[in-house]
């Protein structure tokens, strides 16, 4: 989906790219799940999901140092993006163990390179199980990305990105923010709710503002629709602006 929104919107300079659990510790970089990078795309930020426990014992220190040294620097890497949801069953204590374990290999390794935890904005509401989220947040990293939805018209960016942002800030402090999966599932809603998004990542200096699509004709809520042409509008005003145009 990438090339696709990319064309409609002006050229993006950001990409973010997925290896699932099955490719555990990629031995390239970005990964196959991630492959092939754009090379266009100056910012890339990849996740990996290596096995929790081979990570925990030191049995993937080898692998994930010879991962990280690939990480070009200024690029961004975590491990197990929204690793805290409930329906992946981790703890508190594998999670905030993760990475505390995986910073220093990957700063040792590239030290030019950004090393965060992402989270999703759900975990910072109460029907999450794992609520809430600041028990989860990992201290002293790179970044703190945010993966955030608007899944009804009642969610605003204040209850989504606003609530979580607060939940990360009072357990840690403050921290280098990033918006790094964002869409509505309302399309009536998307132009306006990819503005407030875009100046909310602003008002919080937030490092980055990434959307999430699904392939067009999937049929899901947050489908990439070729023909929205009042989404892609907002989303090239953005695209823009963030390169100061």
């Amino acid at each position: 989906m990438w090339q696709a929104v990319s064309a409609a919107t002006g050229g993006l300079a950001g990409y973010r790219g997925y290896d699932s659990p099955a490719q555990g510790t990629p031995a390239s970089w970005p990964g196959p799940g991630a492959s092939p990078a754009p090379a266009s795309a100056s910012l890339q930020l990849i996740s990996i999901k290596p096995d929790i426990g081979a990570v925990l014992s030191g049995a993937l220190d080898q692998q994930l140092h010879g991962f990280a040294r690939l990480v070009p620097a200024g690029a961004m890497v975590t491990c197990w993006h929204e690793g805290e949801t409930a329906n992946n069953n981790y703890t508190t204590a594998q999670i905030l163990g993760l990475h505390a374990h995986c910073y220093p290999i990957f700063k040792a390794a590239s030290p030019g390179c950004r090393y965060g935890q992402i989270v999703t904005c759900y975990t910072a509401t109460r029907t999450s199980g794992h609520y809430p989220l600041g028990q989860w947040m990992a201290p002293g990293l790179d970044f703190y990305g945010l993966d955030g939805y608007q899944p009804a018209s009642s969610h605003t960016v204040a209850s989504v990105f606003g609530a979580a942002a607060s939940q990360i800030n009072g357990a840690l402090g403050p921290v280098q923010l990033a918006v790094t999966e964002c869409n509505s599932a309302i399309q009536a809603s998307r132009p306006q709710w990819f503005r407030d998004t875009w100046s909310w990542a602003q008002e919080n200096n937030c490092l980055t503002y990434f959307t999430f699509w699904d392939s067009a004709g999937s049929g899901t809520p947050y489908a990439w629709l070729p023909d929205d042409t009042a989404a892609i509008a907002a989303l090239a005003a953005i695209n823009a602006a963030s390169k100061g145009g």
